[in-house]
Parts: C-alpha cells; sequence; structure tokens
C-alpha cells in the first residue's frame, strides 16, 4: 500500500510534512480532512488527535519533525545535513520555527478569516470530503468557537502573534545578512523548509500546493502587514526557497 498522509490540507504544519516526502521522493496518498472532523482519520490509523501523520504500513508517525527525519531515511541528505555541527544547527533552527513562528502565523491568520464567511468557505472546502463540507454547516458555530478557544484567537492574541512573526523575521533576516545562500550549511536543509513553510500563511509564496497567494482574500490592514512580511528580506528568502525547492 502507498504511503498515507493524513491532513489538514492547508495546515502548514502539513504542508510542512507534504513537502519533506516530495523532496525525498517518496510517493504517497493525500488524506485531507476538516479540523476537528480530522480525528476520525487520526484514531483510526492509531494516532492522537494531531496532524501531520504518515502510515506507512505498521509505521505511524505523529509529529512533522518525526516526518522529516523518516524521509530523510529515505534520501540520506535531502533533508538533514550529514556534518554533524550543521545538522544540529539545522535542527535547533526548525525546533525554534515548530515553537514560535508556526503557532503565531497559525493564529495571526485564523484571525484574519474568522470574520469572511465566504473566505472561510473557500480555503476550507478545498481537499476533502464532500460529507465534511455539508457537515461543517450545521457544526460550524460550535467548531469555530473550539477553534477560537483552543488556539486563543482573539484580537490580544493576534497581536502578540504578529509580534512574534516580526521576532522571528528579524532574526532569520540577521542570519541572511552575512550573504548565504540557506541558514544552515551550503545546501537546502530542514531548516529552511520549516521556515518556509511555516511562515508561508503570512507571505502567501507563488508554487505552495495548497494555497492561493491572493491577497484580496485579506482586509487592508492584513494585506499592508502582508505585503511588509513578504518583502522583508526573510520574507524574500522565504518565498525564493518555494521558487527554488518546491
Amino acid at each position: 500500500m502507498p504511503v498515507r498522509l493524513i491532513t489538514i490540507p492547508f495546515s502548514h504544519y502539513c504542508e510542512k510534512a507534504r513537502w519533506a516526502l516530495d523532496r525525498a521522493g517518496i510517493a504517497f496518498e493525500e488524506d485531507g480532512h476538516l479540523p476537528m472532523l480530522h480525528y476520525l482519520a487520526t484514531f483510526l490509523a492509531g494516532a492522537k488527535r494531531t496532524v501531520p501523520v504518515v502510515v506507512d504500513g505498521n509505521t505511524v508517525l505523529t509529529d512533522s519533525t518525526e516526518i522529516i527525519a523518516w524521509a530523510d531515511q529515505h534520501e540520506p541528505g535531502s533533508l538533514l545535513p550529514k556534518d554533524p555541527k550543521t545538522r544540529a544547527v539545522a535542527l535547533e533552527l526548525e525546533d525554534d520555527f515548530d515553537r514560535n513562528l508556526g503557532p503565531a502565523t497559525r493564529r495571526w491568520g485564523y484571525f484574519q478569516l474568522m470574520p469572511q464567511p465566504a473566505t472561510q468557505q473557500r480555503i476550507l472546502a478545498k481537499h476533502v470530503p464532500r460529507w465534511e463540507v455539508i457537515a461543517l454547516r450545521f457544526t460550524k458555530p460550535l467548531a469555530f468557537g473550539m477553534l477560537k478557544r483552543g488556539l486563543n484567537i482573539t484580537a490580544e492574541g493576534a497581536e502578540r502573534s504578529r509580534a512574534k512573526i516580526d521576532d522571528t523575521l528579524d532574526r532569520v533576516g540577521a542570519l541572511l545578512a552575512d550573504g548565504r545562500t540557506y541558514l544552515a550549511g551550503d545546501q537546502f536543509s530542514v531548516a529552511d523548509l520549516a521556515f518556509a513553510s511555516l511562515v508561508a500563511p503570512v507571505t502567501r509564496p507563488e508554487g505552495h500546493p495548497m494555497q492561493e497567494p491572493a491577497l484580496e482574500l485579506f482586509s487592508g490592514a492584513a494585506r499592508e502587514q502582508v505585503d511588509r512580511w513578504r518583502s522583508s528580506p526573510a520574507g524574500t528568502f522565504a518565498q525564493r526557497m518555494y521558487a527554488d525547492h518546491r
């Protein structure tokens, strides 16, 4: 049986895993679901509530970092630098982006979309079973209420997330200031993939397989903020990673 990747299709953590599998040349079938309605698929696979999940026979991987390590075993050096010191730097950066950047871009992005029902439908209805789209019509108030509480999607939370995004992009920009081509070592690695995929909700890169770069989906103020992030050295770098490696 082919490798199965269980996702919330528009999730940036799922894009991180998807990109890793593609990068390592691993053929897979994506099993996409709406938030919370994905629980059935993950539980039946022997995982818990979070995605992405990779299922390969009896092997079940339940974290994007774990999936990247597994993918690199199939194509050594495709994501994890072979030099131990460079690998340590790359993994440290990945962990930083996972803990700080990923939650911040998710919260800020959700906050922009919550007041826009038409945009929500346009994004949520893609690449998921039809029955889930129908079910969402009846469960949306409950689902969105749980999402808001679970991720602290408030104006205050979104503002804190904006500041965290600014901080991460400033730090990445400082790394790039020495003229380096990649964040760790002299070739594309997990650090570059993690940064580019986890910042994608606010840089809207061309070439993203599950996301439209169309900025008209955002409010005027949000578009201005996205433009600033996109045009920063780190934002430009993230878009180049998609152009050159995705």
